[in-house]
């Protein structure tokens, strides 16, 4: 029997993981033996899951195309996610691809495949609609078959529409996965031995299947038996940050990780923005989550250089982020993404005041990390070990989201380790004792 190989290619978020995971759990279904891109032989089949949040990310979606095929010219590479969403104009005189796939058609997948490779999957349909077009079945299951963790997909779409934002246009209208395909997806990821697993979604804070929302639904999975936890992805601010701040106070197995995206510390850019807070009300969410949780990691997205961001206004920014003592800050020059209404803005600054900007921004970054990392210092925390990268030296990565580096004479690489962190290098390298 001939073997079919399909590669997954999987670029941007933690949620595109999760939808890769299904697309590689429909593919193994339809008869492809699933294979990492660099297999020994070229992949019969590449599928590239792409992004297109960002300019940037648009062009790395075009470069990774081009580097695929030039590394398998004879592979048949299919083009789906946000990228086929959106840029499927520009894309459509590339070489680079066989076939687009956009979201909006990914469920035709094995279909558009069939004649090619004579498969025959089954009739399985997927992303089902309910009646309200408000819930939805993928009709698969998360597929990881290369990874230590899994994101598991809870909800998809937005109906926010920041003004800078293309997301909403890409993943289409708010809808939440089916609870009971959720609560099945994540007992068999539990069954398959995965020690943490990540709630990916476009804003999983909106999670609303009949009468359960996201805090009723993790609820449920911390009911399940096994030795795993459990890590929410990127949070909306909003009115469930302080529920689930308390639902992380109760619950060891949910980790001690909040990451809310700023995007500014100058309430007149948010407003430019169309974000529905003020900075003294994500404060306010912030100090209430770390009145509950002792060493809650905290992170944030920030973007730099958004229209009319003056030099007081940055520098307002600057102090409001510095304020927050912060964990993590994922940094953002502002992209301007053609369809939304930030891209026609006027004061827009100079390539050379952006990376004047985002060197400020860094250096922020860098010691809020440091900072963070040392304010851990005598505590204990359970580390997930990732890695061994010596022969007695391991690494992996906290509760709180902290890599650790740790001793040990016996293999603790993908277990849980109880440590007691004892030390932070300069350059944010931090060491921890085993207690357990």
């Amino acid at each position: 029997m001939i073997t079919i190989t399909a590669a997954v290619v999987t670029l941007g978020c933690r949620l595109n993981q999760a939808d890769s995971a299904l697309l590689s759990d429909r593919l193994r279904k339809a008869g492809f033996q699933v294979v990492e891109e660099d297999y020994e032989d070229s992949p019969n089949l590449i599928v590239v899951n792409s992004c297109s949040v960002t300019a940037t990310a648009s062009r790395k979606t075009r470069q990774a195309l081009a580097a695929i095929r030039r590394k398998h010219p004879y592979a048949y590479v299919v083009l789906t996610g946000c990228a086929a969403e959106i840029d499927k104009e520009e894309a459509a005189d590339s070489a680079d691809f066989d076939l687009l796939l956009p979201n909006s058609s990914r469920h035709l997948l094995e279909t558009m495949l069939e004649r090619r490779f004579n498969i025959q999957p089954a009739k399985t349909p997927h992303n089902i609609l309910s009646a309200d077009k408000k819930v939805f079945k993928e009709g698969s299951f998360s597929y990881f078959p290369f990874k230590t963790r899994a994101n598991l997909k809870i909800q998809e779409g937005c109906e926010n529409f920041c003004t800078y934002c293309i997301v909403p246009y890409a993943r289409g209208p708010e809808r939440s996965r089916d609870k009971a395909e959720v609560l099945a997806d994540f007992c068999q990821l539990v069954e398959g031995g995965y020690r943490e697993i990540v709630i990916a979604g476009v804003n999983i804070c909106n999670y609303k299947c009949g009468n359960c929302d996201i805090v009723a639904l993790v609820k449920e999975m911390l009911a399940v038996e096994g030795n795993y936890r459990i890590r929410l992805s990127s949070t909306e601010p909003g009115p469930m940050i302080p529920a689930l701040a308390d639902l992380i106070a109760g619950n060891p197995k949910l980790c001690k990780f909040l990451h809310l995206p700023l995007q500014s510390g100058s309430d007149p850019i948010l407003k430019a923005m169309g974000r529905k807070y003020t900075c003294e009300e994500y404060k306010k969410m912030v100090s209430y989550a770390r009145s509950k949780v002792p060493n809650l990691h905290v992170g944030t997205d920030w973007i730099v250089g958004f229209p009319g961001e003056t030099e007081a206004l940055f520098d307002a920014s600057c102090k409001f982020v510095k304020s927050m003592n912060f964990a993590n800050l994922h940094l953002f020059p502002f992209s301007p993404r053609k369809g939304t209404p930030a891209a026609v803005l006027p004061g827009r600054i100079s390539v050379d005041e952006m990376m004047r900007r985002l060197e400020v921004c860094k250096e922020l970054k860098n010691s809020c990390a440091l900072h963070f990392a040392r304010s851990l210092v005598g505590t204990e925390e359970l580390v997930l070990v990732e890695r061994q990268c010596t022969d007695v030296i391991y690494e992996g990565l906290s509760g709180n989201y902290v890599r650790i580096r740790l001793r040990s004479k016996e293999d603790v690489a993908g277990t849980f380790c109880k440590v007691r962190i004892v030390s932070v290098s300069e350059d944010n390298i931090v060491v921890a004792k085993r207690i357990d």
